[in-house]
């Protein structure tokens, strides 16, 4: 996961389309759940227009939010509510309605895979046994009489933001709470007091992010990004070996050949890139530590 700055791409126009009385589906939608009795849902139409998809799949460069997967080649993605827009799974004793009037604001809305989104069965790295999970309707808070459930709260969710436990990409930095190991695993980072990260900790498990195929995923980037590196240490001692040399024709040469090892290396960096997180910590310090380059 890496951080995205929303800010890139336009609010599309569509989330504020009105109908024919002039309301938008925000204004009907707080209607509906104003006067709620509990059974009748809404009817959420808007967030799937297709400027909205397009829209997400520019922000996110094609990749999911969460995982940084590419998949449009197989699957055309889920417009994701960070925040539940039907109900929460973990609120009490009401799980209904959840952040109705947040259906169709921009702000809320991600493009997701569905293998993180949606409930799904699977095969966990380091169990044996594959489990039931996904995001879905979950939003935990570390403290569940905390949820904002109405739309006309005076401080609306800015009151919640303390104790969310989700990252969301456009607003925290990943890179703060999300580490990488050997074999594409994924872990929560430690912070301050030594603790791990528990936006991280949650947010993995929520997310999906240690399923078996995308740790294996991850893993085969990161054999790719250790080939590159072991590439540009040996570029690197055979430019050094000739740097003193009064042959410039081979000083060229090899300057050369680093400068596009580099290059190489550096392509992992890349936002359209998959898991640029990983890349940013294994890329990112071995560039700073031998070359000085901050990335």
């Amino acid at each position: 996961m890496i951080k995205v700055d929303r800010s890139q791409v336009p609010k599309p126009s569509a989330l504020d389309k009105k109908n024919k009385t002039g309301k938008t589906e925000t204004e009907r939608a707080i209607e509906h759940y104003t006067s709620f009795d509990g059974t009748t849902n809404f009817e959420f139409k808007i967030y799937s227009d297709s400027e909205v998809k397009d829209s997400l799949i520019k922000l996110f460069r094609g990749k999911c939010a969460y995982c940084e997967s590419t998949f449009l080649h197989v699957y055309s993605g889920d417009v994701e509510h960070f925040r539940p827009k039907g109900e929460i799974e973990e609120a009490s004793p009401n799980k209904k309605p959840g952040y109705y009037w947040l259906a169709a604001d921009w702000d809320n809305l991600l493009l997701s895979c569905r293998n993180c989104n949606q409930k799904l069965s699977h095969s966990m790295y380091g169990i044996g046994t594959k489990k039931t999970m996904g995001k879905m309707n979950q939003f935990p808070l570390s403290d569940g009489t905390k949820y904002i459930r109405k739309h006309d709260s005076v401080n609306g969710i800015a009151d919640e933001e303390p104790y969310r436990l989700l990252l969301n990409p456009c607003i925290d930095n990943p890179e703060d709470h999300l580490e990488y190991g050997d074999e594409g695993v994924i872990r929560p980072k430690k912070v301050v007091g030594g603790n791990e990260s528990i936006k991280g900790k949650k947010s993995i498990d929520v997310y999906v992010l240690q399923r078996m195929y995308l740790v294996q995923s991850r893993e085969k980037k990161l054999i790719e990004m250790q080939a590159q590196i072991q590439r540009v240490k040996e570029a690197t001692e055979n430019y050094n070996d000739v740097i003193g040399s009064a042959d410039t024709t081979k000083k060229f040469y090899y300057e050369r050949i680093l400068k596009r090892e580099l290059e190489g290396l550096k392509k992992f960096l890349n936002p359209e890139e998959e898991y640029v997180g990983m890349a940013r910590q294994i890329v990112g310090e071995f560039l700073r530590v031998n070359f000085g380059i901050a990335i």
